[in-house]
């Protein structure tokens, strides 16, 4: 009976992977091809007594995830990336002097900015957003292998490391009503 009440229901509307956007900092959200989702593990302890293992949960960790973008001639992605890179606290080692390095606390205040990725529904309507804490740049492919025999359009991969994510449904995060 369930099943019939599910599929009768015009407003059982499934989440669809086409239909999201990801805001990255002052990056143009129609830039983004692909993105992954945060992703959660819970570490696994054991204990052993006797003739028998018992597991128990242990801390959380979060995955990188991994997002890629069309490189267009403006705004320019690659130099984007690598002022976020620079503003981060990287220097180019062009003479002895040069001796500051990269710190969190400049990668998450002053690289990239807030990261939010948004699920939405057929109208546009944030369904599903994750808000990822700490955000930092972990890797730039500026855009592999170029090919003269190619006309795929250049693209960056950029691999984003955070704390944790925080998940808000429907439209929780704006104050509007929450989606049951």
């Amino acid at each position: 009976m369930a099943a019939e009440l599910f599929w009768s229901n015009v407003n059982a509307d499934p989440k669809r992977q086409y239909r999201f956007t990801l805001n990255i900092g002052n990056i143009p959200v129609w830039t983004v091809k692909t993105a992954t989702k945060p992703k959660s593990n819970i570490n696994v302890e054991e204990h052993s007594f006797i003739n028998h293992t018992f597991k128990y949960p242990g801390r959380v960790s979060w995955d990188n995830i991994t997002v890629t973008l069309v490189d267009p001639v403006d705004p320019d992605l690659a130099m984007t990336f690598l002022e976020a890179l620079r503003r981060s606290g990287y220097q180019y080692p062009t003479d002895s002097n040069v001796r500051g390095s990269i710190s969190k606390a400049k990668s998450v205040r002053e690289g990239l900015g807030s990261i939010v990725l948004r699920q939405i529904d057929a109208e546009g309507r944030p369904v599903e957003e994750w808000f990822l804490k700490n955000p930092w740049v972990v890797s730039v492919d500026y855009g592999g292998t170029l090919d003269y025999s190619s006309d795929a359009m250049n693209e960056i991969t950029v691999e984003i490391a955070y704390d944790w994510a925080e998940l808000k449904q429907g439209l929780q995060a704006s104050g509007g009503p929450v989606k049951s």
